[in-house]
């Protein structure tokens, strides 16, 4: 490779350059997901997944007790299906401030269980669909549940007085 070659490279994927889209509103600024939810899904009649799954939770417990991070796991277990879960499930609810470090364990410590990731914010069909991620395989939701819009404050189940709502 010639020296011109090796400029050309380097300025072609390390040169600066000005940004080819300006920004209209403050919304690309300030419009920011602040909460998350990891639902994991098991097989209720499989004891095996189920015990799994339930270890899996009181790891969480014991890790938000330590300080490790600050996540709110739901004390309620669903042992069957509930909303547009179509199996046994639970959901831990995280904060933008601690989703690495919850993400990262969920995907180093979910075995075989499949964990679906959305955020939250008033358009809960939508956080279940299109902006929805999955640890392992994917399950088919009921979305009939799921409203469009949520009417009322933007948080963690309000009247739980959970999360950036308490």
């Amino acid at each position: 490779m010639t020296g011109d070659q090796q400029t050309l490279i380097d300025t072609a994927y390390f040169a600066p350059s000005e940004p080819t889209v300006s920004i209209q509103n403050s919304k690309d600024i300030e419009e920011e997901i602040k909460e998350w939810h990891f639902h994991i899904y098991f097989f209720q009649q499989n004891e095996e997944q189920k015990q799994q799954a339930l270890v899996l939770r009181d790891r969480v417990l014991a890790l938000v007790k330590e300080g490790f991070f600050k996540v709110v796991p739901f004390y309620r277990v669903n042992l069957q299906p509930i909303g547009p879960h179509p199996i046994g499930s639970y959901e831990v609810w995280c904060p933008t401030e601690h989703f690495a470090r919850a993400f990262s364990f969920f995907t180093l410590n979910r075995g075989g269980l499949s964990i679906l990731i959305h955020p939250l914010t008033l358009y809960p069909l939508t956080d279940h669909t299109s902006r929805a991620v999955w640890l392992g395989a994917s399950m088919p939701l009921d979305y009939s549940s799921l409203a469009d819009v949520e009417e009322g404050p933007l948080g963690q189940y309000p009247k739980l007085k959970l999360g950036y709502s308490k």
